[in-house]
């Protein structure tokens, strides 16, 4: 995209609707020519401790936060999984709803609370997956 922004050196910080927002660790020159910044491969520096999931040799955003605050939560006050659950009515788990929406972390068009591809799971493994009171923090000034 177009930032149209003076020619300077900027912290890029990218936020997403359901992932933990990212930022590079320094500023980076942005002049009048296009660019690309790639910080998939983990050869651009982040700010914090583990800002990004490594799956493989990508660096990906966490996601699982259906709420869309700072952090993601498993259990406890604010939590992303509770919110799952009242999109879908809060009453019956096996319940789905389609859209474009906060509760679906996975990005598959739907909400799901259980089974295969539920929007659940990423919740409780990007926070730690064998401790569900962890909460993981975004890194973002």
């Amino acid at each position: 995209p177009t930032l149209g922004a003076a020619p300077t050196a900027y912290h890029i910080a990218i936020r997403h609707r359901n992932h933990l927002g990212i930022m590079t660790a320094q500023a980076v020159d942005v002049g009048p020519v296009p660019f690309e910044l790639d910080l998939t491969d983990g050869s651009v520096p982040l700010s914090g401790a583990e800002p990004t999931l490594v799956l493989g040799s990508r660096h990906l955003m966490w996601s699982g936060n259906a709420i869309g605050d700072t952090a993601l939560k498993y259990t406890g006050q604010d939590n992303d999984r509770d919110a799952i659950l009242q999109v879908i009515g809060g009453v019956v788990p096996s319940a789905t709803v389609t859209g474009y929406l906060n509760a679906d972390v996975n990005l598959d068009g739907r909400v799901k609370y259980v089974g295969v591809s539920n929007d659940r799971d990423p919740v409780l493994l990007h926070v730690g997956g064998s401790v569900p009171t962890a909460v993981r923090q975004e890194q973002l000034p």
